[in-house]
C-alpha cells in the first residue's frame, strides 16, 4: 500500500465527512462511518472479507478491481443521497413558508415604544401539557405590560389532540405544519413570522412546560443590555441558579453528551463554548434569526445554530435559568436515541468545522 494512496484515501473521506450537517445529512452519520469502513477494508486489506466471502459463497476478485467498483457505487450513492437531502430542504422551507403566512397580523402602533417579543414554541404530541401552558402565556402577557409581547405555537404535523387543543385555547396564536419538519422547520417558522411582525426578539421555549415561561422578561433584558445575538438560559451557568439540583430537569446521560458537545463547540471559539449547548430555552436578535434562516441547520438545531451563530461574527453568550422536569410526553431524545443525537451532532460540528477553515471570512460558511 503506498503513501499516494493512504494520501488519497485520507483526502476522499476527510472531504465526505466536512460535509456532515451540509449536502450530507448528519442524522445518517453512523451509516456513512460504516460504509467508508467497508471501503477502506475491502480496498486495503480485503482478506479479512475472505470469511464472510466464503459464508456466501463469492469468489474474491481483485482489490483493485473491487475497490474501483466500490468507490463507483459509493459516489453515486452520494450523489443521490445528496439530491435527496436537498429535495428534503425544499420541502421544509415551503412547509414552514405556508405555516408562517397563516399567522395573524396584529395591528401595532408605530410610535410604541416598547420591545417586541415573540415566543416561538415548536409543538409535537403535547396536548397534555398544553391546557398548562397557554394559560401561563396568556398570564405572562398580561404581566408584562411594559413589553410588547406575543407567541406562536408551531403545531409541527402532531398526531394526537394538539390540532384540537390549539384550535379551542390559542385560535388566533398557533400555526399548523401539515407533515412533520421537526424542530429546525418549526424555528425556522417562527423566525419569519418574527420577521414580518418585526419582532426585537424571538424567544425559543419548548411546550412541554419544562421552560420557565415566567423568565421570559428577565432573559430579554438580559440580551437587550448586553447587546446579544443568542442569549442561552442554562441550567449549569454558575453551577446552576440559585443553589438548585441541576440535574433535575434532565439526566446524567444527556449531562454527560451537553459536555462532549461543548467541548466541540469550543472549535469555534471561546464565546462559543457554552455549559449548556442542548437548551432550547434562548433569545435570538434579528441579526441571529437573518442568519439561522438562511443557513438553518437540520434536525435538532441548538448546538449547530451555536456554531452557526459564533461563526458569522455574533455575540453568544448564556444566563442561568431554572428549568422543571418533564411531567407529560415523551422526550424525543431518550434511550438508544440520546446516542444517536450525540453521533448526529458531533459529525455536523466537526463537518462545519472542517468546511470553515479554508473561508478567509467567517460571514461566509455555507451549510448547503
Amino acid at each position: 500500500m503506498s503513501l499516494l494512496f493512504i494520501c488519497v484515501a485520507v483526502a476522499f473521506f476527510g472531504w465526505i465527512f466536512s460535509q456532515f450537517g451540509s449536502w450530507l445529512a448528519a442524522r445518517h452519520a453512523v451509516t456513512w462511518y460504516l460504509v467508508s469502513g467497508f471501503i477502506l477494508v475491502a480496498a486495503i486489506r480485503p482478506d479479512w472479507l475472505l470469511p464472510v466471502a466464503h459464508l456466501l459463497g463469492i469468489t474474491l476478485v481483485s482489490n483493485m478491481v473491487l475497490a474501483g467498483l466500490t468507490m463507483f457505487l459509493f459516489v453515486q450513492m452520494l450523489e443521490q443521497y445528496a439530491e435527496n437531502n436537498g429535495l428534503r430542504r425544499q420541502m421544509v422551507r415551503m412547509v414552514s413558508s405556508l405555516a408562517a403566512d397563516t399567522f395573524p397580523a396584529r395591528e401595532r402602533e408605530a410610535s410604541d415604544p416598547r420591545t417586541r417579543v415573540l415566543v416561538v414554541l415548536p409543538c409535537y404530541n403535547e396536548s397534555e401539557s398544553l391546557p398548562v401552558l397557554v394559560p401561563r402565556l396568556t398570564a405572562l402577557q398580561r404581566a408584562t405590560p411594559e413589553l410588547d409581547l406575543d407567541f406562536c405555537i408551531v403545531n409541527d404535523g402532531s398526531v394526537d389532540a394538539t390540532p384540537a387543543v390549539l384550535r379551542r385555547l390559542a385560535p388566533h396564536q398557533h400555526v399548523t405544519h401539515h407533515t412533520n419538519i421537526g424542530v429546525a422547520g418549526g424555528l425556522r417558522t417562527g423566525f419569519l413570522i418574527a420577521q414580518r411582525t418585526g419582532a426585537h426578539f424571538a424567544v425559543q421555549c419548548d411546550s412541554d412546560g419544562q421552560h420557565p415561561i415566567e423568565s421570559i422578561p428577565d432573559v430579554v433584558r438580559v440580551a437587550r443590555e448586553r447587546s446579544v445575538d443568542l442569549l442561552i438560559g442554562s441550567r449549569f451557568a454558575g453551577g446552576g441558579a440559585e443553589g438548585k439540583d441541576t440535574l433535575a430537569s434532565t439526566t446524567r446521560m444527556r449531562r454527560a453528551g451537553g459536555i462532549v458537545v461543548s467541548t466541540l463547540l469550543g472549535l469555534f471559539g471561546r464565546g462559543a463554548r457554552v455549559s449548556d449547548p442542548t437548551s432550547g430555552f434562548r433569545v435570538y436578535s434579528p441579526r441571529a434569526m437573518a442568519t439561522l434562516l438562511r443557513w438553518m441547520p437540520d434536525e435538532y438545531p441548538e448546538p449547530e445554530s451555536i456554531a452557526l451563530v459564533a461563526l458569522n461574527g455574533l455575540r453568544v453568550e448564556e444566563t442561568a435559568v431554572v428549568m422543571s422536569p418533564r411531567t407529560t410526553g415523551t422526550s424525543s431524545l431518550s434511550g438508544i436515541k440520546s446516542l444517536r443525537f450525540m453521533t448526529k451532532v458531533a459529525s455536523a460540528l466537526l463537518g462545519l468545522r472542517l468546511r470553515s477553515m479554508p473561508q478567509a471570512s467567517p460571514a461566509s460558511v455555507p451549510t448547503e
